[in-house]
């Protein structure tokens, strides 16, 4: 996949191998996201799918932590509206483990979501929700 936008705390790209889009959000190291950076991220996402529903891979295996308020942005309105599946990529470790557990825990996305902590053990998850 190869970059199609970035923002101040991301990059964006898009999978579509015939069964629909799958946008990938890489979040950015060492930058903490604002409530305007997760619109400007969220809308990203959604012009790289064409406004299409997709399927969504978040990679935050370098992601600073964010505020309450990013994370019901996140995981709100338009979470359900413009995504059918959602993969968090995030690293191996068991804090990383604990992390993502405990975000799925506290925002309850509405989607089916999985973590994973392989890329391509997280799109052929996605490849088979279905859109």
């Amino acid at each position: 996949m190869s970059v199609l936008a970035k923002s101040r705390t991301a990059e964006i790209a898009v999978d579509d191998d015939g069964s629909g889009p799958i946008v990938a959000i890489r979040i950015l190291p060492h930058v903490m996201q604002s409530l305007d950076d997760a619109r400007a991220n969220i809308e990203g996402c959604i012009r790289a799918a064409e406004g299409r529903r997709c399927r969504l891979l978040i990679d935050i295996r370098r992601a600073e932590s964010v505020s309450a308020e990013v994370r019901h942005y996140y995981s709100g309105e338009k979470l359900t509206e413009w995504f059918s599946a959602m993969a968090f990529l995030v690293e191996a470790s068991a804090l990383g483990q604990v992390m993502g557990k405990l975000y799925l825990r506290i925002a309850r996305p509405g989607i089916p979501t999985r973590l994973f902590n392989d890329e391509e053990a997280a799109m052929d998850w996605l490849r088979k929700e279905p859109r």
